[in-house]
């Protein structure tokens, strides 16, 4: 029962995460959908603003021809006020024309200039009126000082016979606190150069290790390929003398025996010590050294037969 409770939850999730996932990828998908449409959005703006300026610069030049045009307007009598011996004058190029509204408005403002002109009066007596106390408190602040720049002269002729500058003497004062972060600044400082010289020591020595271990794996590695290169020679002159043993009718066949068993266990005498030079240079492997492995020079095929 346990089992097929742990089976049904084990569905239950994997249903869930698929779920997870559906939801997922249509959440990716509406960000997609959401940032293809704000992209939109901003070239849509974008061109709406240049057709709104677009609109705006057609619109002032619109203006500025309909300014240019001459324009007839039909005035009473009554509203012409430029009036020379109450007759009409002969020439209205220097007249304008103004709207009995406009004409109140200016009015009225220079009423209003004439108010704001007499506060800024009022404005300009209580200015002076301020100056000339804040002259008498600077007067009266100033006589203060000389007296008191006075009385500190008599003290310092007093204590030290002869006056003393207050700010060279702040300049000169010692700031402990200032000294004190000197001095560990300094011996932090001397600590991390020291510890700094004893890891560099160790680096020099770890590079010297490091290159004694390259060199050595690189002379066995050397090592190997001659053994191998004369493993090779030997295979030749053993597959040669074979050959020769059918071919020719000469030496004894228990000369031959001989010369090759010789042969073979010359040749099993270097793979031996091509395994030992292996199995070395898999430990200096483990130890973390560097092996450079050296091209191996394959011998000349008549070198073994000659």
């Amino acid at each position: 029962a346990l089992y097929e409770q742990v089976c049904e939850l084990r569905e239950k999730r994997l249903d869930q995460e698929e779920v997870l996932g559906e939801f997922q990828k249509a959440v990716e998908g509406l960000k997609k959908d959401n940032e293809a449409l704000v992209k939109k959005e901003k070239i849509i703006d974008a061109a709406l603003k240049s057709t709104e300026q677009e609109i705006q610069a057609f619109q002032t030049f619109k203006q500025q021809r309909l300014n240019e045009l001459h324009v007839v307007i039909t005035l009473k009598m009554h509203q012409i006020k430029c009036l020379v011996d109450s007759k009409m004058p002969p020439d209205l190029s220097h007249t304008i024309v103004f709207t009995n509204q406009g004409l109140r408005r200016l009015r009225e403002r220079i009423d209003e200039l004439k108010d704001e002109k007499e506060e800024l009066r009022k404005n300009q007596k209580q200015l002076r009126r301020e100056h000339v106390q804040l002259m008498k408190s600077k007067k009266l602040k100033e006589e203060k000082l000389k007296e008191l720049e006075a009385r500190a002269r008599d003290v310092q002729m007093l204590k030290f016979g002869q006056e003393v500058d207050l700010e060279v003497l702040e300049k000169m004062s010692v700031n402990k606190t200032a000294e004190e972060l000197k001095q560990q600044l300094k011996k932090l400082e001397s600590k991390n150069s020291r510890e700094l010289k004893a890891w560099q020591v160790q680096i020099d020595e770890a590079a010297a290790e490091l290159a004694n271990v390259t060199k050595g794996n690189t002379d066995k590695l050397e090592r190997v390929a001659e053994l191998t290169s004369a493993q090779h020679r030997l295979e030749r002159e053993l597959n040669s003398t074979q050959s020769r043993m059918v071919a020719e009718v000469g030496p004894s066949k228990e000369k031959m025996k001989a010369e090759r068993e010789q042969l073979v266990s010359l040749v099993k005498l270097q793979a031996r010590e091509m395994e030992a030079l292996k199995a070395e240079i898999n430990m200096l492997r483990r130890k973390g050294g560097h092996v450079y492995t050296p091209v191996v020079r394959r011998g000349n095929p008549t070198a073994g037969s000659n």
